[in-house]
């Protein structure tokens, strides 16, 4: 994980016939990453794009079966299938059975639809006519018996129907205005979304008539008409309730056959639900088709290019002779290895697990690493939530926090179960950090016995002694030094990565002119001032005869080095350290910058003369450089000792990075753009030295302000019932209290100091060595598209 692993470069070539069954394989191999050809063309233009389509079709309807399912309640017994028994059955089947798979899924989704149609069908009559039964039953109740025998004599009119309930205030309304308030509107709540409305109007003639009616066609959700008679009503009733008997027996049998149907596709086939056999099929289909859409075809032959690490050659080989003797009667695939062109990048592939998954997510939302450049994720592992607890330290927020990672850990929960780690390290180095502070929920304890007030000399074992605890003062400097030597310590492993990188490249220009100018700049300036607090911090001095460090820094540079006040130790050396450590500050500055610049012109010039002889490539700091030419070999023709042999020669030519690496058709970028980018590089170092630091401040920033947060909150809420024995007050107090201190403190600036620590890794930390202009390798592999979909689908 300290570098990506070594990649190699391969052509394969297979023939028509054989190449779905190699491309499966290598699908289930997931070892190698195929390269597309021709990115640039539409997936529409590409030859598989139909098979691509019925892949995305068949997923959809199965899809669409199993949320009707879902919606039914019709998967009690429906389990997800494993995706090991999935993978462990490449063996079983050919091209062809994407097509009898699609015949049976087609047949099973067909009957399943029109069977579920027609299962909305009943159920929407069976609404219906159970709506219209509650509306006679709710007239009779309301207009009483004799309003269906005098009604053809009446002289009031009257409207039945069903609304929603959001309607009806527009309802009442436009009765109203409609009949000018000379109505009645009686309103029945059937259930949350629906309503019975009785409308009594009186006769206001045909055209007052038809108005009410449109208003309630449209309202009403259906037409329902009363009996004109007693006699009618009971005969209408009485056909309703038969109807609805035969409807709901309809419903039961249809439901039946759904059930039916869907226990059709969840028979178990080797081991997985048939439903879920076919999905994990199509998505494995789809994925391998895509991948052959990326490969060229030349008459019957497919051409393809792929990367595959260095150590996993043996397994490639392996596949394609196992293919070779299973199918005697076609020709396998021939794979030959040769030099990737010059403006294809190498990619970085990391193996991971899922303790390291997420600190390398960190750092790959910033930039992938470049191909075998220093991978800061290994650093970060510890420096993130070591930084993390620096800012948040204190023994019970740190103490919840580890606790509900360990949570996390033993138990999945879908919202943080991917941070699990990382929250389990933050809770650690956070509940240290508070130990160091020795601060508990703003509370110092006493834990070993206090020396302040000791007759004898003593040192408190571990962290802080607690009478120090209520000083602010005291605990403002100690942290604010504290961040100080932090950042010393950070950058400066910033800048050690940076020369494991040019030793890496065998880059002796960049070393000389980069790393060790850059190194002793940190040291003379921010190694010296760290130097001096612990110096400070080791020897007893006076309060009125205690120098001041940021006195004696800022007088170093104005007074070439002298003192002016108090000095850290007796003598002149001091004077004389300070002179030949500016010294060595001001020659770094144009060590970095011009040193580059000169070598590049010599470069150049020689270039100049040997452009005949020799080819040079345009390649990106951190790749490593292979001798032009191609090196074709047949399948299983090398070994491995062949392979290490190659890869192991020292490279031809280191190049620097950046735009002025020379090529065969652009050699030459201009003497100015060369001056302004070593100006630019020299000054962002400089210049990022001081601001980096005065950066790391905000360790101790947030730390002084989560500490007088959680003091603050304690004394007002918590202190006055204390002290005056209150004990309603203080379960009132505790109980604001840990809704403060839970929303403010573990929430808010536990987020807060996760972005800090983040923006300092980021920033400060990987600016020092690390490019992040990498390409990821993308593995052909059907287990992890499958994952992905899945994952996909529980969201």
């Amino acid at each position: 994980m300290f570098r990506s692993q070594e990649m190699s470069y391969f052509q394969l070539v297979m023939p028509q016939d054989s190449a779905w069954t190699i491309m499966d394989q290598l699908g289930y191999l997931s070892k190698v990453e195929i390269i597309d050809h021709n990115p640039n063309e539409a997936l529409i233009n590409r030859p598989f794009a139909n098979y691509v389509k019925r892949c995305d079709d068949l997923i959809v309807k199965i899809e669409n079966m199993l949320q009707v399912a879902k919606n039914l309640n019709l998967l009690s017994n429906y389990k997800k299938g494993n995706l090991k028994q999935f993978t462990n059955q490449q063996n079983s089947h050919s091209h062809t059975y994407l097509d009898k798979i699609e015949e049976d899924i087609n047949k099973k989704t067909s009957s399943f639809q029109e069977q579920n149609k027609h299962l909305e069908q009943l159920i929407d009559q069976s609404e219906y006519i159970q709506n219209y039964i509650e509306i006679l039953i709710e007239s009779r109740k309301y207009l009483g018996e004799q309003v269906f025998q005098n009604q053809q004599i009446s002289k009031f009119e009257c409207q039945v129907g069903i609304l929603k309930n959001l309607e009806q205030l527009q309802f009442h309304r436009v009765i109203f205005r409609v009949t000018k308030g000379n109505s009645i509107v009686y309103l029945k709540r059937m259930n949350e979304k629906q309503s019975i409305f009785i409308v009594l109007f009186p006769n206001i003639g045909n055209y007052g008539k038809q108005k009410i009616q449109k208003i309630v066609e449209q309202i009403s959700q259906g037409r329902f008409t009363l009996p004109q008679s007693h006699q009618e009503f009971e005969k209408k009733l009485n056909e309703l309730q038969t109807k609805q008997a035969e409807y709901i027996n309809l419903i039961q049998m249809t439901q039946n056959q759904l059930c039916q149907c869907i226990s059709n596709m969840l028979v178990l086939r080797n081991g997985l639900p048939l439903i879920e056999f076919y999905k994990f099929y199509l998505i494995k289909e789809k994925d391998l088709y895509k991948e052959l859409n990326k490969l060229k075809m030349q008459g019957r032959l497919f051409l393809g290019e792929l990367w595959v690490p260095t150590k996993d050659i043996y397994y490639l080989e392996q596949t394609l002779q196992n293919i070779k003797e299973q199918q005697t009667n076609n020709p396998g695939g021939q794979l030959g290895q040769k030099n990737p062109p010059d403006f294809l990048q190498k990619p970085t592939y990391f193996k991971l697990n899922e303790f390291t998954q997420i600190f390398q997510e960190i750092v790959n939302t910033y930039g992938i690493p470049r191909y075998q450049e220093i991978n800061p994720a290994i650093i970060t592992i510890i420096t993130f939530p070591f930084l993390f607890g620096v800012m948040f330290g204190d023994i019970g927020h740190g103490f919840v926090l580890f606790m509900f990672g360990s949570y996390l850990c033993l138990f999945k929960d879908k919202s943080f179960y991917n941070l699990r780690y990382l929250i389990l390290l933050m809770g650690l180095f956070s509940f240290y950090s508070g130990l160091i502070y020795n601060d508990y929920l703003s509370l110092s304890l006493n834990l070993f016995q206090t020396c302040l007030k000791s007759e004898e000399k003593c040192v408190y074992p571990f962290g802080i002694d607690p009478m120090w605890g209520g000083h602010l003062e005291f605990n403002d400097s100690f942290k604010m030094k504290l961040s100080i030597i932090i950042a010393f310590c950070h950058m400066l492993l910033g800048v050690t990565l940076s020369g494991l990188n040019y030793l890496f490249l065998g880059d002796w220009l960049r070393l000389s002119c980069k790393f060790i100018p850059q190194l002793l700049f940190l040291i003379c300036t921010i190694g010296y001032m760290v130097f001096l607090i612990i110096y400070k911090w080791l020897n007893h001095f006076e309060p009125q005869n205690a120098p001041s460090i940021i006195t004696t820094m800022i007088s170093m540079i104005l007074n070439l080095g002298r003192i002016s006040g108090p000095q850290m130790w007796e003598g002149d050396s001091q004077d004389y350290v300070q002179y030949c450590l500016l010294l060595i500050t001001i020659m770094t500055i144009p060590w970095m910058w011009f040193s580059s610049i000169i070598s590049h012109l010599l470069q150049y010039g020689n270039n100049q003369q040997n452009e005949g002889k020799r080819k040079t490539h345009r390649i990106d700091y951190g790749q490593l450089i292979e001798e032009p030419g191609i090196e074709m070999t047949q399948t299983h023709s090398f070994s491995h000792e062949q392979i290490d042999s190659k890869y192991n020669q020292p490279n031809v030519e280191t190049q620097e990075s950046t735009i002025f690496i020379k090529s065969k058709d652009n050699s030459h970028q201009g003497i100015q753009d060369l001056i302004v980018h070593e100006t630019i590089e020299t000054l962002e170092y400089v210049l990022g030295v001081i601001s980096n630091t005065a950066s790391y401040l905000r360790l101790w920033a947030l730390s002084l302000a989560h500490s007088q947060l959680s003091e603050v909150f304690f004394e007002l809420l918590l202190v006055q019932p204390i002290n005056h024995g209150q004990p309603i007050s203080l379960m009132i107090g505790f109980l604001f209290w840990a809704l403060i201190t839970f929303g403010v403190l573990m929430c808010m600036d536990s987020m807060e100091c996760f972005l800090h620590s983040l923006r300092l890794h980021w920033v400060e930390f990987q600016n020092k060595f690390y490019k992040g202009d990498g390409v990821q390798f993308k593995v052909f592999s059907f287990r992890d598209r499958i994952k992905e979909s899945i994952n996909l689908e529980s969201q």
